[in-house]
C-alpha cells in the first residue's frame, strides 16, 4: 500500500487561523489524526507531522515549513497531505477547497478526488483545487495537496470543524480510497 504523510498544519507557536472561538491548529490535528486512524485500517502506511499541538514544530516558520517537507522526503512518501482550515474576512465564505504546486498532475487529481469528497459528505460547497507557490507544496518531492476543509470565520463551517472532525476525516479518507479506485 502507498506511503501517506498526514502535516496537521500550524501547532506550536503558531496556532493559525481563529475564529468563532475554534483554533486552526487543534481542528487540524483533530482531523488528522482520526484520518491517520482511517488509512491504517485501511492497510495504508501512514506517518502525522505531529501528534500533539508542538510535537516537531520548528519555532521558525520557514524552519518548520521545510522540515515538515525533508521529513516526508526523507521517509520516502509517496503522497503529502497538509490539513488546514481556511479565513475571510467575508464570513459568508464557506466550503472546501484544496491547493497544489502544479495543475495538470497527480496532485490535481488527488486534490480533486478530496475536495470532491469532502463536499459531498458534508454538503459543502466545492471551490476546487487551485494552484499556489506553497513550501510544502513546492519541496516535497511527491504528489503533494494542502486541503482547506473549511472556513473557520464562518460560523456554520466552524461549529462543524469543531465539533465533527470525524466528517471531515472520513471525507478525506473517501476521496484518498477514491483516488485510488478503491471505492
Amino acid at each position: 500500500m502507498p506511503k501517506i504523510f498526514i502535516d496537521p498544519g500550524h501547532g506550536g507557536p503558531d496556532p493559525g487561523a481563529v475564529g468563532n472561538g475554534v483554533t486552526e491548529e487543534f481542528v487540524n490535528l483533530n482531523v488528522s489524526l482520526e484520518l491517520a486512524r482511517l488509512l491504517r485500517d485501511a492497510g495504508f502506511d501512514v506517518r502525522i507531522y505531529r501528534t500533539t499541538s508542538d510535537e516537531n514544530v520548528l519555532e521558525n516558520k520557514n524552519d518548520d515549513l521545510r522540515n515538515r517537507a525533508e521529513t516526508a522526503n526523507r521517509w520516502g512518501a509517496d503522497y503529502f497531505i497538509s490539513i488546514h482550515t481556511n479565513s475571510s474576512e467575508n464570513t459568508a465564505a464557506q466550503g472546501v477547497e484544496a491547493y497544489v504546486y502544479r495543475l495538470g498532475t497527480a496532485s490535481e487529481r488527488l486534490g480533486q478526488s478530496i475536495v470532491d469528497s469532502v463536499s459531498e459528505n458534508l454538503g459543502s460547497r466545492n471551490r476546487g483545487v487551485m494552484q499556489a507557490n506553497f513550501a510544502v507544496l513546492r519541496r516535497t518531492n511527491m504528489p503533494a495537496v494542502l486541503v482547506e476543509m473549511g472556513f473557520i470565520t464562518n460560523p456554520y463551517d466552524a461549529d462543524l470543524l469543531a465539533n465533527s472532525p470525524y466528517l471531515f476525516a472520513v471525507g478525506i479518507y473517501r476521496g484518498v480510497l477514491s483516488y485510488y479506485g478503491m471505492l
